[in-house]
């Protein structure tokens, strides 16, 4: 009976790889198609023009990674270090790695609604820690977040909780928080676009070291 429930398990884990395997598939076809198309009314000049912004940007980025990367490792004060590929985020003082927590990292996509549109990703490069926030602390949310979730907005954008027990603001605003039990955050299927979410236990273990100024590093 053990292993015919084994067996049905890993089928079913097969079918769950399969199937995200073929959507992203799909979504890659769909992103080239929809590149070849943009690019057959381009001219020449505008083609040449787009490649050459498009390769500006991408070693841009990698330069951005890579410098982040040196200055983490060479960081003798306790610092953050949120690692975006690998989907973690490290409490580091040097080399030495003190905690590890598991996060859930918020896509990076347009967001709001025609003509008033913006594109949120997560940064890269260093930042500082502005915020702790509490569960008893309010955080105004961006408009953009109920349309995002397919809500109606509120009046009010900011109320306690809303950003879980624990949450991080950092310069340049962006948040770094706990799974709420309320408001347009309390979806453990959802994470904000451009932001981080954290386990609260991983947030409540470290909070004795945080405060405003500490370096938070991402790349």
């Amino acid at each position: 009976m053990r292993g015919r429930r084994r067996t049905i398990l890993l089928v079913l884990c097969l079918v769950t790889l399969l199937g995200v395997e073929g959507a992203l598939a799909w979504r890659r076809a769909a992103y080239r198609a929809e590149t070849a198309r943009l690019r057959e009314g381009m001219t020449e000049l505008e083609r040449r023009r787009a490649d050459a912004i498009v390769a500006a940007d991408a070693e841009g980025a990698q330069l951005r990674l890579s410098i982040a990367q040196r200055q983490a490792r060479g960081d003798d004060a306790l610092h953050l270090a949120v690692h975006l590929d690998s989907g973690y985020v490290a409490l580091d003082r040097g080399s030495a790695r003190l905690r590890v927590m598991p996060a859930r990292i918020g896509p990076a996509r347009r967001v709001g609604l025609p003509p008033d549109t913006m594109h949120m990703a997560p940064p890269l490069g260093l930042r500082a820690l502005t915020t702790v926030l509490g569960v008893r602390d309010s955080l105004e949310l961006p408009a953009w977040l109920w349309a995002d979730r397919g809500l109606p907005a509120p009046a009010q954008r900011a109320k306690p909780g809303w950003t879980g027990p624990l949450a991080l603001v950092t310069s340049g605003g962006t948040l770094l928080y706990s799974l709420p039990t309320s408001g347009p955050l309390a979806d453990s299927s959802y994470v904000m676009p451009g932001a981080i979410r954290l386990e609260a236990a991983d947030l409540r273990a470290i909070r004795e070291n945080l405060a405003p100024g500490m370096r938070v590093y991402f790349y």
